[in-house]
């Protein structure tokens, strides 16, 4: 099956080594493959749910969170595309221990469990494409702690930005915001208010605009600058 997923760790493009290939542009898993697409809202998958598919995102936002026993939401993470697998962590347990939430419209490619690890035993080269989504989740993982190290309220907000912010946006900085002040105040450990505050500071100093919804950074150097100064 040709696949239009280019940014999906098992299309054939997405190899250091180049194209696997000579034929067509295919996926690597097709049997284990079927492309769906989300609105904002739309769960791909809840907590404590039976653990069958992952997904890899060629478009939106996904939003990664888990609920406590009272019903509080608290967000965990968050899954752009690239390499990264949401439900990757879950592929050998019996449920899902978080929920992924499409925050924008999501396009993904579903990819099966069983078929995904079937197809590792035999073919070498999707094992060593899994071990790079792993390897990328990580990374993006790491990112998001250094986010979150901040103690400084500012540079959190500035750097959360920035990792939303894909690179193709370096030009025009202008982006969906698809979280609300206070979703952004519960991923940072931080007030709504302390949010709001701050994030009206970057606009007035020209750092950012940020209609409903919308983000546009008018400044990177700046904005960068923020994200990397003084950690109080």
């Amino acid at each position: 099956m040709t696949c239009p997923n280019c940014l999906c760790p098992f299309h054939e493009l997405h190899s250091d080594d180049g194209i696997l290939s000579s034929a067509e542009l295919n996926c690597l898993v097709t049997d284990a493959v079927k492309q769906v697409n989300f609105s904002a809202g739309d769960v791909l998958f809840a907590q404590g749910q039976r653990s069958a598919s992952l997904f890899s995102v060629s478009s939106g936002l996904v939003k990664i969170s888990c609920h406590s026993t009272d019903g509080r939401e608290q967000i965990v993470g968050l899954s752009i595309p690239g390499k990264l697998l949401v439900g990757l962590q879950s592929i050998n347990d019996r449920c899902y221990e978080y929920s992924a939430v499409a925050a924008s419209e999501v396009s993904a490619c579903k990819i099966s469990h069983r078929a995904l690890l079937t197809a590792v035993r035999s073919r070498p080269e999707i094992a060593m494409r899994l071990i790079a989504a792993v390897n990328a989740q990580l990374a993006h993982s790491r990112s998001l702690m250094l986010v979150m190290g901040h103690k400084c309220a500012a540079a959190k907000i500035a750097s959360f930005l920035l990792l939303l912010a894909p690179e193709k946006h370096n030009g025009n900085g202008r982006f969906t915001l698809p979280f609300s002040r206070n979703d952004m105040a519960g991923i940072l450990g931080l007030s709504e208010e302390t949010v709001c505050r701050q994030m009206a500071e970057m606009k007035r100093n020209g750092v950012i605009y940020a209609p409903r919804g919308r983000m546009e950074i008018q400044d990177w150097d700046r904005l960068h600058a923020i994200a990397e100064g003084p950690a109080a």
